[in-house]
This record gives C-alpha cells, structure tokens and sequence, in this order.
C-alpha cells in the first residue's frame, strides 16, 4: 500500500508541475500574440507554444470534454478538407494552420483554467496586456501592435471584447481592484473611438447594452455606462484620418447609399453566389478573394466600377458572409452552434449559484463577473463581425474556451462544498 501511495502521489507532483509548465506557457503565448514584443515576434515563438499546449492537452488526464470544443475540432476538420480542393490550395493550408493554432490554445484554455486561481491569474493577465494593447493604439494614430490587433478595426474590436471584463470587474470588486478595472475601461473606450472603426463602435455599443441589461446593479451599471459615454464625447477627435469628426464617421453607418455600404452590400451578394455554386462545403478557407470575380453580380448594379472591375483580392467585410462562401452550410451551422453553447455554458454556470444560499459570497462573485464578461465578449465579436471578415481570429474559440472552463471549475468548487448540483449542469 505504501509503495501504491508513493506512486500515486509522484504522478500527482507529475502532473501539477506539468500543469504549471503549460500555464507558463500560456501566459507567454498570449503576450508573443498581443504584446508582439519587436525581437521576439520576429521569431514565431507562437508555433513552438502551440504545439506544446496540443501536446501536453493530449496527455493530460484531467482535461473536460465538452460539445463546444468537439464543434471546434470539426471546423479544423472542414478547413483542413478543402486544402486539396480549393482553388488556392495554399491559402486554405494557412487558414488550417491558423485555426489549428487557436484550437490548441482553446485547449489549452479549456484545460488549464479549470481551476478558479488560474482562471483569474490568466484573465486578468490578458486584460492587462488588452490596457498594453489600448495606450497602444492611442499613442499610435489607433493601430494595434500588429497580427489580429494590426489595423484600426482589429485593435476596436480587441479592445470592445475586453470591454466587459473591465465592467464586470467594476461592478463586482472592491477596493483598488474595481478602480483598476474602471481605469481599463476607460483605456480601452479611449482606443476604440481613437481607431475611428465603425465596426468597433457597433462592438462596443453592443458590448454595452449586454452589460447592462444582464447587470444586477442597475443604476451602477448606467452610471458607468454613462461615464463612458461622456468620456467618449470628451475625448472624439474633432477630425479623424479621413477629414471627419468622429460624429460624421459614425453617421455613415446609417446611409445605405454611401460608397462603403454600397460595396459591402455588393461583396455580400458575391458571397451569396459563392454559396450558392457550392451550398455545402464552400469554396475553402481563405479562397473568396482568389474567387470573388468569377461570382460577382451581373445585375442589380448600375454603377460601372460593378460590372467593369475584377473585383478578386478583395474581402467580403463580413464574418458571416466569409463563412457561409467559403466553408458553406456546414460551416456556418458550426459557427451558429459554438455561439449558442456558449451562451447555453455560461447561463448553466449561473444557474449552479442561483438556487444555492450556503455558497461562498466570493464564489457567487466570480461565477457573476466572468460568466458575464464572457457573455458580452461574445456579443461584442459577433456584432463587429457583421461588418468586417474576422472569422479566423480566435476570440470566439478562446471565450468559449474559456465558458466550459468556467462551468468545470464551478461543479467542482461546489462538489467539495457538498452542494447540489443543478440539473443538467453536464456540458
């Protein structure tokens, strides 16, 4: 017996250390891909970390299995089909590689912070390097360090998915805690109106009315909406980039004749002939552009620039669009049930608290702060997406990651209080 306790315990030491290992690792990845430190971006780091997080998530005994993350598995797989049959091959290898990436890491993700410390070491990490990533962008005419927070859409949407933590973190801390989330929602409202994106203040706006509505603290909630509206205001740019104040951007978005709008509506229409020539698998990943010009509209649009120009090479500035022609009905239907489980995984996370009055009021606390936070997350990426062609960027894969690590790590806190467990509490 004593040499059988030994054992089990030097694989439990195994374990944890390896556990620690990979959260190392983790932490490192998400400033390699956020921060992009200049000499060491230049390396590609990010590929050795993602290979060890599959790896070590291959190997671990302890990891929870979840739909969601089969969904994730099946939309590699539909990327990874298309690559012999597309008509750029090796743009649907890059999209493969890249989806692959954030798989591993939403593994990683799923698997590590399963326990509520590591949760909240490496979630307040990442909003720490997001408040990096805002002075950022306002100290450099709203661009991002660069990669997926690059341009001035990409560095609003980042900081808009953010938003809700830093909220959330308001509402629910104390202390210098709740200044310090209020001081990063300030950074990252800053960043966003600084990038003069319309996509990212329908992320933000939409970010916004989810925190409220799904606040306990009403007024609170309105209160710090309505600081950040004001500070919105204070700090617009009279004029931006292309000669408008920021008012006279934002009011484009609701003229339905205007060039952008026009050209959006016309890609889209590509997209859905895309679809249509190829209703179940699409045209592969990464391929509309190399394929826009052989579906574009014969009719329905006067303007000569419609029917004279190729319009190949361009993005059809929609991540709903991009999915449905380049990954077809199956695609689409994946995404639709990976946003859907996310929101089924943080509402059973609420529900294990709501009925239970012998819970610990820190325990309630966080269950409330980060099913939230990722709730508005998602909101804020799938209102942005709308407008511009994000579906390969990872904020989808790593929240929803996040949701079933939330869910396991709440089961299990209130199995060891020997509590009970809401019906249907499975993922």
């Amino acid at each position: 017996m004593a040499v059988s306790s030994s054992t089990s315990s030097g694989q439990a030491v195994s374990a944890d250390s390896r556990n620690v290992f990979a959260v190392r690792m983790l932490i490192l990845f998400l400033v390699l891909e956020y921060v992009r430190p200049m000499v060491l971006a230049a390396l590609r780091l990010q590929m050795v970390v993602i290979v060890i997080m599959f790896v070590l998530w291959c190997a671990a005994r302890n990891r929870p299995r979840s739909s969601v993350l089969t969904a994730q598995f099946l939309f590699v797989a539909l990327c990874l089909q298309a690559i012999p049959f597309a008509d750029n091959y090796y743009a649907a290898y890059v999209t493969t590689r890249t989806m692959f990436g954030h798989l591993s890491i939403a593994l990683g993700l799923s698997w590590l912070l399963a326990t509520r410390m590591t949760f909240r070491k490496v979630t307040w990490t990442w909003l720490l390097i997001m408040a990096y990533v805002a002075i950022y962008g306002i100290t450099h005419d709203g661009r991002g360090p660069g990669a997926m927070l690059g341009d001035e859409n990409d560095l609003a949407l980042g900081c808009a998915t953010a938003f809700p933590f830093a909220f959330y973190g308001f509402e629910r801390l104390s202390g210098w805690r709740r200044w310090l989330s209020a001081a990063i929602g300030g950074l990252l409202v800053i960043a966003v109106v600084g990038s003069f994106s319309r996509g990212g203040f329908v992320a933000l706006a939409s970010v916004a009315l989810y925190c409220w509505l799904t606040s306990q603290h009403k007024l609170r909630g309105l209160v710090a909406m309505a600081l950040a509206a004001a500070l919105l205001m204070i700090v617009a740019p009279t004029k931006g980039r292309t000669g408008e104040s920021y008012s006279e951007r934002l009011n484009t978005m609701f003229n339905t004749n205007d060039g952008t709008a026009e050209t959006r509506q016309f890609l889209w229409a590509v997209a859905r002939n895309a679809w249509k020539a190829n209703p179940i698998l699409g045209v592969g990943g990464g391929n509309f552009p190399f394929v826009a010009g052989r579906y574009q509209p014969t009719e329905g649009y006067d303007q000569r620039m419609y029917f004279e120009r190729d319009w190949s090479g361009t993005a059809v500035h929609s991540l709903y669009f991009q999915v449905l022609a380049e990954h077809g009905s199956v695609g689409i239907v994946i995404l639709g049930y990976i946003v859907w489980v996310h929101f089924r995984t943080i509402r059973r996370s609420r529900q294990q608290i709501i009925f239970q009055p012998k819970i610990p009021p820190d325990l309630r606390r966080d269950v409330e702060l980060y099913s939230g936070a990722l709730g508005g997350a998602v909101i804020g990426y799938c209102a942005a997406g709308a407008f511009l062609s994000v579906a390969y960027y990872p904020y989808l894969w790593y929240f929803s990651a996040m949701a079933v690590a939330l869910e396991n790590w709440v089961r299990s806190e209130l199995t060891q209080l020997n509590l009970t467990l809401a019906p249907g509490s499975s993922g």
